[in-house]
């Protein structure tokens, strides 16, 4: 009899924990994700509403305990405007996705017709039939003179120069607060003989023409000296002609001249 009583009470005992597993297992599963995107695009909102959506059917019922940020990593990285900045567990059963809209900063042709939107690295964000900035409605920065091509959500393939212009332009930017806000196109040209010799030609929107011979050699320098002369301009000056940075024998040297020499 006794150990009958024993064998009833371990079981009332196992039966209790179970319930109570379960009870904790339920309560404890994922039913809702939240995302936050703190800065974001009209053109963006439905794109956030997109990847709510896939992320709470990814993380549904899971148990909050198991979860973590690599499969909203692998989501958010289908959507090429968001990074993912933020990944936190509200218990007891909702998670807190924050993302962050990349910007569009430059524009080029594409081989298949419009232009591609391209974030400030040369990831291609996007192609559309004109090259204005989605979140403000101005005109991207354009590229030409590049023989390039992407797919979207990866950077932009080609030219040997590409990893240059965008660390250069990267400079300029960083130096400009914005280079959006100076400067409205980039030509790369190759007068030269050798296709090493390239130059890049900034035209700001004042007028006056920025030409940076060979960018690949002494980069950074080059970058800082272009911006410091051209802010140095008189005002007359920004209207019009040339600003031209070369290198000499490990030297940057520059020069202004009222006319463009290349035609600009």
């Amino acid at each position: 009899m006794r150990k009958k009583n024993v064998l009833i009470i371990v079981l009332t005992v196992l039966l209790f924990l179970s319930a109570t597993v379960l009870g904790v297992s339920t309560v404890y599963r994922v039913n809702a994700v939240a995302v936050r995107a703190p800065v974001v695009s009209e053109a963006a909102k439905a794109e956030a509403e997109e990847l709510q959506k896939q992320l709470t059917a990814a993380y549904d019922k899971q148990s909050i305990f198991s979860t973590d940020d690599g499969l909203a990593r692998e989501i958010v990285a289908q959507f090429p405007y968001f990074n993912l900045t933020g990944f936190e567990r509200k218990y007891p059963n909702r998670l807190v996705v924050e993302v962050s809209e990349e910007a569009e900063v430059y524009a080029l042709a594409a081989p298949q017709g419009g232009y591609y939107a391209l974030s400030a690295n040369g990831t291609v964000l996007g192609t559309r039939e004109d090259y204005k900035n989605r979140s403000d409605n101005a005109n991207n920065l354009l590229l030409t003179g590049l023989n390039a091509s992407g797919e979207k959500g990866a950077p932009l393939t080609g030219d040997d120069c590409i990893a240059t212009l965008f660390a250069f332009l990267a400079d300029v930017s960083e130096r400009l607060d914005g280079i959006r806000r100076n400067i409205l196109s980039v030509e790369v040209l190759r007068p030269a003989s050798t296709a090493e010799e390239t130059i890049f030609k900034l035209a700001t929107r004042e007028g006056v023409n920025i030409y940076v011979r060979n960018p690949s050699v002494l980069q950074e320098q080059k970058a800082e000296k272009a911006i410091e002369e051209y802010l140095a301009l008189s005002a007359a000056q920004k209207l019009k002609g040339m600003l031209l940075l070369s290198d000499l024998s490990g030297e940057i040297i520059y020069d202004y001249h009222q006319t463009d020499a290349f035609g600009g």
